[in-house]
């Protein structure tokens, strides 16, 4: 494989690109990239961990196969044959298309509203975040303190996050 060999990268049907190797590299080392996105590679699109891949066992030239002799009877059919066929998607394959990105006007009025449930975490697909922040809210309330802890949480989340849960800027 000749490394300055330039390749396209797509993320969610956007083109970017060509990109030398090296590139390809230090944006995988930055975090500016990731393995869902996908390259051009030999005339098909390809996840870029099945790239790396690639490239690091490469093919093994085609050997022509031992000739294996034929017998003269069919083999018998098989009895228990179903028509259904059963397909199972990859998770990663769906949690990468969530929708559209988040809305940050909406999560910082769900913070300000219902932040203290953390309402506005579960919107913006943080769901750990918005549990604990759940569970705090009933904590600090079933021991008489009441959700001020968890209200200055969601305040300061209203201000300073600018990401939802799978790393996407919010609009």
């Amino acid at each position: 494989m000749n490394d300055t060999q330039e390749y396209k990268l797509r993320w969610r049907g956007r083109e970017a690109g060509p990109y030398a190797l090296e590139e390809i590299n230090r944006q995988l080392d930055e975090h500016e990239i990731g393995l869902g996105h996908e390259i051009f590679f030999d005339g098909e699109w390809i996840t870029v961990e099945e790239f790396l891949n690639v490239l690091a066992n490469p093919p093994a030239p085609e050997l022509e196969p031992p000739s294996i002799p034929v017998p003269s009877a069919p083999p018998p059919a098989p009895q228990n044959t179903s028509p259904v066929r059963i397909s199972i998607s990859r998770i990663e394959d769906t949690a990468a298309n969530d929708g559209p990105p988040r809305n940050r006007m909406i999560f910082a009025l769900l913070a300000l509203c219902a932040g203290f449930i953390g309402a506005h975490n579960f919107y913006a697909r943080q769901w750990l975040t918005g549990l604990l922040q759940l569970l705090l809210s009933v904590a600090t309330c079933l021991m008489g303190f009441g959700i001020i802890a968890s209200w200055i949480w969601a305040i300061a989340e209203a201000v300073f996050v600018r990401k939802d849960g799978n790393g996407i800027d919010m609009i």
